[in-house]
């Protein structure tokens, strides 16, 4: 389809909605849609300020989806251009994306009941009306009488966690955003590591309805003859256990630099540390700096590193111990609950699929 993205402004000019706007291009684009960002300020390319412009820009255009020019009073004449030139082109989708409704802020004074003005208070017969809440949807309802589709604002989770592009890449190919517990264990692939313990705890995770993954960030050991064998080693248990796209070895799909490991460990709900023995145990402190759980073995000096916030198991503990320990940490935690709502209902790519495209359809 061809879209148009009307909006007062779009970048340089800098807004919440204008990056709205931006990012539903990306989607349509994304999509296979051709999508045209067009407005009255901003980048050159995409500016039209003369009416006759704007009709003639519109014209060849399949959908037109206008976000807050029918609601706000910031460019009247537009508002009045645009009621006209829906009835001149019934050929066209026309769509208000309303964020804001001026007629409904007090800081808003104006004779709503006359002409301009009017037109912010009533819904345009022509359009098809969307808002960004439930508030904002009931409020509309009682201004116009008419009903309006709730699509929320969205976010891109890879650019809020600032990835990398190899892991943005690699959490894309796995699902990671989408994942109900991501642990990370940064490790070399020796055998004091206990790597093998965290493929059995994902693997009870998984049995108890979980969908847990863990993220293994090294490859082996090249100062180490006998990593070799011990990769082999935990390579086969993964398979023997179905873990193939549940204990991911990141270092043999990337080599995994020290801000790869950064983001790897914004996207983790906790990290997972059953080192048999360590000299000191440095990832339980990044993992404290990066507010994720820390579940590590009650061995020296890990135990001891931080007075707060470590989730300790007992050496000998039972894989359906530790389980249990992370399920019941994690359920229990406000913020890990609310990360994991904020990935479920707001990125971009489930509000496109689940919302956008049908609105299209």
């Amino acid at each position: 389809m061809k879209i148009g993205l009307l909006h007062y402004s779009v970048p340089p000019v800098i807004g919440g909605v204008e990056s709205i706007v931006g990012a539903h291009a990306r989607l349509f684009a994304d999509a296979g849609h051709e999508a045209r960002t067009i407005a009255r300020h901003g980048a050159p390319d995409a500016v039209l300020r003369r009416m006759e412009d704007l009709r003639e820009a519109l014209r060849d255009r399949d959908v037109v989806i206008a976000h807050n020019v029918m609601t706000m009073p910031f460019d009247l004449p537009l508002t009045e251009a645009l009621w006209q030139f829906a009835e001149e082109m019934p050929h066209v989708r026309w769509v208000a994306w309303v964020h804001d409704l001026a007629a409904c802020n007090p800081d808003y004074d104006h004779p709503w009941h006359r002409p301009p003005w009017d037109r912010l208070a009533r819904a345009c017969p022509r359009f098809t009306y969307v808002v960004v809440s439930e508030h904002r949807a009931r409020q509309f309802s009682a201004l116009t009488g008419c009903e309006a589709r709730v699509i929320p604002n969205g976010i891109d989770p890879a650019a809020v966690l600032g990835l990398t592009p190899a892991v943005k890449a690699f959490a894309g190919k796995h699902g990671l955003l989408a994942r109900e517990i991501v642990l990370i264990q940064p490790t070399r692939l020796l055998r004091r590591k206990n790597v093998e313990l965290g493929l059995e705890v994902v693997a009870e995770l998984r049995r108890r309805g979980r969908d847990a993954v863990t993220l293994i960030t090294a490859a082996a050991d090249p100062h180490n003859a006998k990593s070799d064998a011990y990769a082999a080693e935990l390579h086969r248990r993964r398979d023997a256990l179905g873990l193939r796209e549940a204990a991911l070895f990141v270092g043999d799909s990337f080599a995994v630099g020290d801000s790869d490991v950064v983001s790897l460990y914004a996207l983790a709900d906790a990290l997972f540390f059953p080192s048999r023995q360590e000299g000191f145990g440095l990832p339980v402190i990044e993992a404290a700096v990066h507010r994720i759980a820390a579940f590590c073995a009650d061995v020296d000096p890990i135990n001891g590193l931080l007075e707060h916030g470590l989730q300790v198991f007992a050496a000998d503990a039972s894989v359906g111990e530790i389980a249990s320990l992370i399920e019941r940490t994690l359920d229990r935690s406000p913020a890990h609950r609310a990360r994991r709502e904020a990935l479920r209902r707001y990125s971009w790519e489930t509000i496109w699929r689940e919302q956008i495209a049908p609105l299209l359809m």
